[in-house]
């Protein structure tokens, strides 16, 4: 016995729009110079590199951690969507989430924000490395050390 046309392509829309998002995640790839892009380039002189021995120690010990992204930790749940000096703490129990001013340092490879969640001292230390949320197969980009108080979790955030 076969099923009515019209049932057996039912579930099509959610299947193209999850194609469509798995082929957004795809690599790019990579674009050739053209010749005239080349002979451009050639034609053009390149500055003479200005930066001294304190410049590029200071740009190995720069952050990639950009200023607005979102951490996520598991088991407790919670996020924390940082935008510039803002923060927005979400839990389950709180999903609307909690703003709050934090300030951000840079310092030893990470990126140190700082603020008071309803009076206690919240930290969120954020690194450049490859993070497992541990419940799914996304990698995200950035590991992040959550410290409310004396309670410490770990997350990940991109």
């Amino acid at each position: 016995m076969s099923m009515p046309l019209s049932r057996s392509f039912r579930f099509l829309p959610s299947l193209t729009l999850a194609m469509a998002l798995l082929a957004s995640c795809a690599k790019p790839s990579p674009v050739e110079p053209t010749d005239a892009a080349s002979q451009s380039a050639a034609a053009t002189e390149a500055p003479e590199p200005t930066a001294t021995v304190a410049d590029a120690g200071a740009a190995a010990s720069a952050v990639a951690v950009p200023a607005s992204f979102r951490a996520i930790g598991t088991e407790p749940f919670w996020s924390a969507k940082v935008e510039g000096k803002m923060l927005t703490w979400s839990t389950p129990e709180q999903p609307d989430g909690i703003s709050l001013p934090v300030s951000r340092v840079d310092k030893d490879g990470a990126a140190i924000l700082d603020g008071l969640l309803e009076g206690r001292p919240l930290t969120l230390e954020v690194r450049s490395g490859a993070c497992s949320d541990g419940m799914s197969d996304t990698e995200y980009p950035l590991s992040v050390t959550r410290r409310i108080g004396t309670d410490v979790q770990q997350g990940c955030a991109r």
